[in-house]
């Protein structure tokens, strides 16, 4: 499974081309890309059935066009929910000069000198054409491997935080300030990364006068946190 699931994003990216629809799972149709002209991309992916969600996965282009991916079981199942943005230049350039650094994941990088508690299998991959590399681990004890393990992750947690919020929108506006309050703290304990995937959530509430005012406040500040060269323009 480690290997299909660490493919699949990156798959989903060359074969429609970037097409994914922002919810849903829906893939807009258009052009193929062939994957030989389709630029580099890494895969960060995350399988455990104990969290939530226990599947999501994370493919950047050498572009910063992004996808994110998730699933409501295990194993990579259940209806998808599928997110596209823009990652930082910061972000991307970090992502693939850590790639670079680690010969783009050929090597073991999972720890073996102690028995440690499950996290998670995670994979990093690349992929350049007919290029494909990749490394599984549970835990690793490179500091390159980690920081590029805490930045997927706090996206993860980032764009899941901001999907309940969207549904609370939609549904239960009483319950979007606890909501908030959860990608504040967030926020403050660092579990945050690339706000600007969820910018358009966080511009509605923020300029929703039916809002409390304390929510709104909250949407503001978090806005706030996102540099001006990442925003999203024309996100729906």
């Amino acid at each position: 499974m480690g290997r299909k699931c660490a493919l699949m994003a990156a798959m989903f990216l060359v074969c429609a081309g970037m097409g994914f629809a922002q919810a849903g799972g829906a893939v807009i149709e258009g052009p193929s890309v062939p994957a030989d002209a389709a630029p580099p991309i890494v895969v960060f992916s995350q399988a455990w059935p104990d969290a939530m969600p226990p599947y999501y996965s994370v493919a950047v282009e050498s572009t910063g066009r992004t996808t994110y991916y998730s699933t409501p079981k295990s194993a990579n199942s259940g209806d998808p929910y599928t997110l596209r943005f823009t990652l930082s230049e910061d972000s991307q350039r970090r992502v693939f000069d850590i790639a670079k650094q680690l010969k783009y994941f050929q090597g073991d990088y999972d720890f073996k000198k102690s028995k440690i508690a499950f996290t998670g299998t995670k994979t990093l991959s690349f992929h350049n054409g007919k290029e494909e590399h990749q490394t599984t681990y549970n835990w690793s004890d490179n500091l390159a491997i980690q920081q590029l393990t805490e930045l997927f992750q706090n996206i993860s947690e980032t764009i899941e935080i901001g999907r309940v919020i969207s549904e609370k929108y939609r549904f239960d506006k009483l319950g979007v300030d606890a909501e908030m309050k959860k990608l504040e703290q967030a926020s403050k304990d660092k579990r945050v990364a690339e706000l600007q995937a969820i910018e358009p959530i966080l511009s509605r509430i923020a300029k929703d006068t039916g809002m409390m005012n304390i929510t709104r406040r909250r949407a503001e500040a978090l806005l706030a946190k996102i540099p001006a060269s990442a925003k999203v323009n024309g996100q729906k």
